[in-house]
């Protein structure tokens, strides 16, 4: 399996962020992730909290590209702003989503609109 086919079955899998990032960067799923700063905490944070967990504490960058639906929705609301910022710089420079700008009315400011990249077979 290619990278490119990976990366689509981890985005539609319902697995944990760790499991999916995990499986892309190491080829085993493992939860915790490598190298993670929280490991073997007491108590453990429940199985049903860990994306959330994950998106707002982990200090690597998330890769947004594998998340599912659901998880997007946890992640805009779970990961801090400076996080997000930099987790999107991260996908744009490994070519996984473009950044369009649109100008919202009048405003001279623009707001920076990830747009992701798939590859339609």
């Amino acid at each position: 399996m290619n990278t490119e086919e990976l990366e689509r079955n981890l985005r539609n899998s319902t697995a944990i962020y760790s499991l999916k990032a995990s499986q892309l960067v190491h080829g085993i799923q493992l939860i915790p992730c490598p190298n993670c700063p929280f490991t073997n905490e007491d108590p453990p944070a429940p199985f049903s909290m860990k994306d959330q967990n994950c998106f707002e504490r982990c200090p690597y960058n998330i890769i947004v590209w594998i998340l599912s639906e659901e998880q997007e929705i946890v992640y805009q609301k779970s990961r801090p702003d400076e996080k997000k910022r930099n987790d999107l710089e991260m996908a744009i420079n490994a070519h996984k989503v473009a950044l369009v700008e649109t100008t919202i009315g009048r405003a001279p400011e623009s707001t920076p609109l990830p747009l992701f990249l798939t590859k339609i077979i």
